[in-house]
């Protein structure tokens, strides 16, 4: 197997797991430093870097959401990650609808690129609000690509709409519990989510490997075969007509 994306992220949520249980003190640590850095930014910086990890940037939203949660919590932290994720969805949307296909294959992955128009060949513009619950899909993806075929700006901004604020409120709750927990020294609640968003991880790829599994060529030996090969060669031929008479 490759080491994609998925598999690194696996690989980095293991051995935070690791450190968590082992020496929870560096990670808490660490969890500190980032919360003093998002806090240094301010909630402008917080805006930007919304926009910015939208566009171009590798850093999963929801991770930056909980670290804003536990920064500036709960309610700030819902009001400006949604206006950052409606920002960042609406640039996407732009670029996708004024420089089409081609540039957005460069900056989105093929394979998420072709998860998404068959996911929009099979459901329509409605997979704009279904695909912001759907973790294997890539949110940007779904904005350059709405774009990109001309879906009407007015529900692609109501869908995303819908799909942002829950998303936005469930991690930025997710950070301010998370943490006041650690905070306190506590860091049964990272252990727990770490666990979780490693389990995750493993099934997206079970999935993404059944998917490529699935699309793989059928051999060309067997029947596929001797369906190409002439009558005479199988050694079928057709009965020859009876006589009336016998």
């Amino acid at each position: 197997m490759k080491l994609d994306a998925k598999l690194l992220f696996s690989i980095i949520v293991v051995t935070a797991i690791i450190i968590v249980n082992i020496i929870p003190r560096v990670l808490s640590e660490y969890f500190n430093q980032l919360q003093k850095a998002i806090l240094k930014g301010g909630l402008p910086g917080f805006y930007m870097l919304m926009i910015v990890q939208s566009i171009i940037a590798v850093i999963p939203a929801e991770a930056v959401l909980i670290m804003s949660g536990s920064a500036f919590g709960f309610e700030a932290s819902t009001a400006v990650g949604t206006l950052g994720l409606m920002s960042g969805a609406l640039i996407n949307y732009v670029i996708g609808l004024k420089f089409g296909r081609p540039l957005v294959e460069r900056l989105v992955s093929r394979q998420q690129l072709d998860k998404v128009e068959k996911l929009f060949v099979k459901h329509g513009s409605k997979i704009i609000f279904a695909a912001r619950f759907i973790p294997w899909v890539s949110f940007d993806a779904v904005s350059y690509f709405a774009g990109a075929t001309g879906i009407a700006l007015a529900s692609f901004t109501v869908a995303t709409l819908l799909g942002t604020v829950p998303r936005a409120l469930f991690y930025s709750y997710m950070g301010e519990k998370l943490g006041a927990s650690i905070s306190e020294g506590d860091v049964t609640l990272l252990n727990y989510l770490l666990l979780a968003t490693f389990l995750a991880i493993v099934l997206l790829i079970l999935v993404s490997h059944r998917e490529e599994t699935s699309r793989k060529p059928v051999g060309e030996a067997g029947g596929a075969c001797l369906s190409k090969q002439p009558l005479s060669e199988t050694g079928y031929s057709p009965a020859a007509p009876r006589n009336a008479a016998s």
